[in-house]
């Protein structure tokens, strides 16, 4: 990589940014698709698929899909009835509890599943096993409840926001008292808020925030949308991974999620698969 010029890897991970973000936008335009060009509810779907993490990504997508954004909104004066229909939905309620809360959420959500004909995932769709309490499903769906909670209009919001500081009072959120000292459902622990961490909201604004404005930009012939979607990624700070550490080890290092994001690009889509011809950086050292 040291022999390849400067220019030439700067612009082919320009090249990248660009293609990650089209790969995204038009994962998204599949789902936006289905939904008949719902806009507000594809991004409440992503945004709950960000929530998930990497281990939880596909069940918190399925959440959502199963709990229509309308019906939440029906509810959205009360975060009790929020939590009832998204753990109720989640089928994490099946079972017995001890605590006052689970069962009063438990009771809720069954004359709720009656009166809209509501059908729930299984339990042992969701995943724990080595992940820090702070990702347990209980707390991103409880997140996600708050979320709703709190704001609506969360792509309007998106597309109004001058600034990274104005996205991420977005994501500012404080979950109700029993979640202070629970982490699951019986199971007390040290009292601690559980707001959404810097790597969450990063991660919201990544898979979610910068597609969906680039997208919406592309299809309305909004350029400033558009770009705003590249923009957004270049003031965030760069992502820490295996990939981007191997990176920097040969040289090239990341200032901002734009570029972390255009590296995991390269690897993935180039390296990885041996599509050396495909590659500027690969065309200069075979010439």
């Amino acid at each position: 990589l040291g022999q390849v010029n400067e220019l030439t890897i700067n612009l082919w991970l320009d090249r990248m940014a660009a293609e990650r973000l089209e790969s995204r936008a038009s994962k998204i335009q599949e789902q936006l698709d289905r939904n008949k060009e719902g806009w507000e509810e594809t991004f409440y779907q992503f945004m709950a698929r960000s929530l998930g993490g990497k281990v939880n990504a596909e069940p918190m997508q399925m959440l959502a899909e199963r709990t229509p954004l309308l019906l939440l909104y029906k509810y959205r004066h009360s975060l009790f009835q929020l939590e009832a229909i998204l753990f109720g939905q989640s089928g994490l309620l099946e079972t017995a509890f001890e605590d006052e809360y689970p069962r009063r959420l438990q009771q809720e959500y069954r004359f709720l599943k009656q009166k809209h004909g509501l059908t729930s995932m299984p339990p042992q769709t969701w995943k724990y096993l080595r992940l820090r309490p702070a990702s347990f499903p209980n707390i991103r769906i409880a997140q996600l409840a708050t979320m709703i909670y709190q704001q609506a209009g969360w792509f309007s919001k998106a597309m109004a926001a001058h600034d990274l500081k104005e996205l991420n009072n977005l994501f500012t959120i404080k979950l109700s008292n029993y979640w202070w000292d629970h982490y699951t459902f019986d199971k007390a622990s040290h009292r601690q808020a559980k707001t959404l961490g810097a790597q969450t909201v990063r991660s919201i604004i990544i898979n979610t925030v910068a597609p969906m404005l680039f997208l919406y930009g592309t299809r309305k012939g909004n350029h400033r949308l558009r770009d705003k979607g590249l923009d957004v990624l270049e003031k965030l700070p760069p992502e820490q991974n295996k990939i981007v550490r191997e990176w920097k080890k040969h040289g090239i290092k990341a200032t901002s999620a734009y570029h972390t994001q255009a590296q995991l690009q390269l690897k993935k889509q180039y390296c990885t698969p041996k599509r050396c011809l495909e590659c500027a950086i690969g065309n200069a050292l075979l010439k």
